[in-house]
């Protein structure tokens, strides 16, 4: 067999990998829609907690399936440097959710009154059953699976020198940021609703998606990933309903802002046995 056809062999190879990589990521997350749309149409008022044990239960299976634990962000080689910085995040995020509440208080501002317990209850959903479910699944599972396969690499994101997979693009845009569209839409319930804060919630979420994956290719693990995705969404979701959506937007963007000023570059570059 002459070397081009050896070459050609190859690449035939590799784009069958490809096919195979996407048709099976494909499926388990259409599974988890099909789970996730059942459930909001029977239990409404739960579903959430329902959907996201189904979305864990998927991520698990198909690391299981690939039998390679430590490269599907679960390696714990790297937790010393994943928990600092996850503490670092955390202040900065701590901060400036206790200035706006105490500015907010001072001033008035409050849409209701401050329930600690339901904070509580609240910190456990978005940092268990969301950042770490949603990472479990698209970090930890996906984007491994496409990284084995999609190994062209980039050497720059966000103006940031740093070495990183077409699999992590392809993750945090078409399967993590994309499908954040269908958040207005249950077939079962007859429900078809795309509005233009759906589509600025794709934007931010693909955008968030490749820097989440950018860190987990970083540490191998999704520690960081996990913790940002949680106060992310705990700062909209559930300091927005005691000082209002815009303000608790506003402030996550401030927020991310400091975060990718200060903190992105020198999670990517710092020495990982530091």
């Amino acid at each position: 067999m002459s070397p081009q056809a050896i070459g050609e062999k190859r690449k035939n190879l590799l784009s069958m990998k490809k096919f195979v990589a996407v048709l099976e990521v494909t499926i388990f997350e259409a599974l988890f829609f099909i789970f996730a749309w059942m459930f909001a149409w029977i239990y409404p008022s739960s579903y959430g907690w329902y959907s996201k044990f189904i979305m864990i239960t998927l991520g698990a299976i198909g690391i299981l399936i690939h039998r390679d634990i430590r490269n599907y962000g679960l390696s714990l080689k790297n937790l010393k440097f994943s928990v600092k910085w996850s503490i670092y995040i955390s202040l900065l995020f701590s901060i400036i959710i206790i200035i706006t509440l105490v500015t907010s208080y001072v001033a008035g501002f409050l849409k209701t009154e401050i329930d600690t317990n339901l904070l509580l209850i609240n910190a456990v959903w978005y940092f268990i059953f969301v950042g770490f479910a949603e990472e479990f699944f698209f970090r930890g599972y996906i984007q491994s699976r496409l990284n084995e396969v999609f190994t062209k690499k980039y050497k720059r994101i966000i103006g940031v020198d740093f070495e990183w997979h077409q699999g992590t693009l392809i993750t945090g845009v078409c399967f993590f940021g994309i499908p954040h569209i269908l958040v207005g839409v249950n077939p079962f319930m007859g429900l078809y609703k795309i509005s233009w804060t759906i589509i600025i919630l794709v934007i931010s979420a693909s955008f968030l998606g490749v820097i989440f994956g950018a860190i987990r290719e970083k540490t191998g693990d999704i520690i960081i990933p996990t913790i940002l995705h949680g106060l992310i969404d705990f700062t909209v979701y559930v300091i927005g309903k005691v000082i209002g959506l815009a303000l608790s937007n506003l402030i996550t963007i401030i927020a991310i802002f400091l975060f990718l000023a200060f903190m992105f570059e020198r999670i990517l570059k710092e020495p990982l046995n530091k």
